[in-house]
């Protein structure tokens, strides 16, 4: 691969992580081509054995878990992810030493090496190409010399452009460097990797946020008007701000959300039956690979997480347990802190003050919102959020369909124009409706 990414790529140590392998290189093709002896030898039978899963259809990465039913090919595909995975922490950590003011991630290191779901096969839409791959390194190297060898159109009489030759896609780009890095958007390719907790960033800015929003709370100096929470940069505070703007209706129910991603969750976990992720020792089947993975630990004899407080025993089959342990024991959070805004009732947990409301006051939430949402206020008290905020041109819709149902609009559907929001032209609609006025 050509440029930035060779020079980059050159002091690289990738470290096999397959069972008990040592195994290290600075070249990506013989550290995939190494890896990918394990897997054969696996799938023969003659490679190492884990006592947790013999599965020759079980990846024995370290940390990771992954096992697919009946399919050497997404097996393939997953632990050449692993390759590539490792190659972006890498340069996590060239990147983390380049930067001499930011402090290391504090995150659990237990999920360093669990990575996304994949889809099928990786597949080039570039016109007239369409090649698939299972390795995502090759693929993105592929669709990379795509951008280096596109030749600039003429727009206008002096202009010159480069156009994206990706299925549908009429965006142009005056550089090749802008060409391929709008090609990422297509392939979802990111650059690096946190080498503690294993998160991938699109870019190095968004890892140095990842760092930057660990720092103590004493330098979060940017706070959320809508819920509190604090930031160490202003642009971090706008980022988030964002996520408070529901732009996106499902078309199903009420529910509205930010982002089309947050829709096409919300519509597969709550309009969908299906179940593709089956357990190989149950009937039990889920929707998403890492409630999967959660359910497996349940199968175990073995506790797969133990707390890392100084001298503590604690043990458990899921990472929830431990940090419910660690927060109620080490932490000593256990005094309430969600309080009911019409009784002033105080409760240590949100589900219990989501209990009461409902069932004292009557609150009920719009339909597809699974759930009430909290404001930490400036006594420390978290209280029901009774506000959320939607795009002018998302209220226009919800109104225009409301008068072609024929339904008045109530004071749950009312929209009021604020003033100066999370972005601009926002309105506020009420998230709790109340049926009927209770007190204690």
């Amino acid at each position: 691969m050509a440029g930035k990414v060779v020079r980059r790529s050159a002091n690289l140590l990738l470290q096999c992580e397959w069972g008990s392998c040592t195994y290290v290189s600075s070249n990506m093709e013989d550290f995939c081509s190494h890896v990918c002896d394990h897997l054969r030898l696996h799938q023969q039978g003659a490679g190492e054995v884990n006592m947790d899963c013999d599965d020759e259809f079980c990846c024995l990465w370290q940390g990771c878990g992954f096992f697919t039913p009946d399919n050497s090919v997404e097996l393939a595909r997953h632990v050449y992810f692993h390759c590539y995975h490792t190659k972006l922490k890498q340069l996590g950590i060239m990147a983390l030493q380049s930067q001499s003011d930011l402090s290391p991630c504090q995150l659990d290191t237990q999920s360093r090496n669990m990575i996304p779901e994949l889809q099928e096969s990786f597949m080039c839409m570039w016109d007239q190409c369409e090649s698939s791959f299972d390795n995502a390194e090759w693929f993105y190297r592929h669709v990379d010399l795509h951008g280096l060898s596109a030749e600039y159109e003429v727009a206008g009489k002096e202009n010159r452009v480069l156009l994206c030759g990706w299925k549908d896609c009429d965006c142009s780009s005056k550089s090749r460097s802008k060409l391929r890095e709008h090609l990422r958007s297509h392939t979802q390719e990111k650059v690096v990797s946190c080498p503690n907790c294993g998160g991938m960033f699109a870019n190095n800015t968004k890892f140095y946020d990842h760092l930057r929003r660990q720092t103590s709370l004493d330098q979060h100096r940017f706070q959320c008007s809508h819920c509190s929470k604090r930031f160490a940069t202003e642009r971090l505070l706008r980022d988030h701000m964002r996520n408070h703007v529901n732009h996106y209706k499902c078309p199903l129910c009420d529910m509205t959300c930010p982002l089309p991603s947050t829709l096409r969750t919300h519509i597969r976990f709550r309009h969908s039956d299906v179940r593709p992720y089956k357990c190989q020792n149950c009937d039990y089947s889920c929707k998403n690979l890492i409630d999967l993975r959660k359910h497996m630990d349940t199968h175990s004899k073995i506790p797969a997480y133990c707390c890392n407080y100084e001298d503590c025993s604690f043990s458990a089959r899921s990472l929830c347990s431990v940090k419910a342990h660690y927060r109620k024991v080490h932490e000593g959070d256990s005094e309430p802190r969600y309080k009911c805004h019409v009784c002033e009732k105080c409760f240590t947990r949100g589900n219990n003050l989501t209990v009461h409301l409902r069932k004292k006051h009557q609150f009920k939430w719009p339909s597809g919102h699974p759930r009430f949402r909290y404001k930490e206020h400036d006594d420390g008290f978290l209280r029901l959020q009774l506000v959320r905020y939607e795009s002018v041109e998302l209220t226009e819709q919800l109104m225009k369909e409301r008068e072609k149902q024929g339904t008045p609009l109530d004071a749950a559907s009312t929209c009021l124009m604020l003033g100066p929001g999370p972005e601009a032209g926002v309105y506020d609609r009420t998230v709790a409706d109340r049926d009927t006025e209770s007190s204690d």
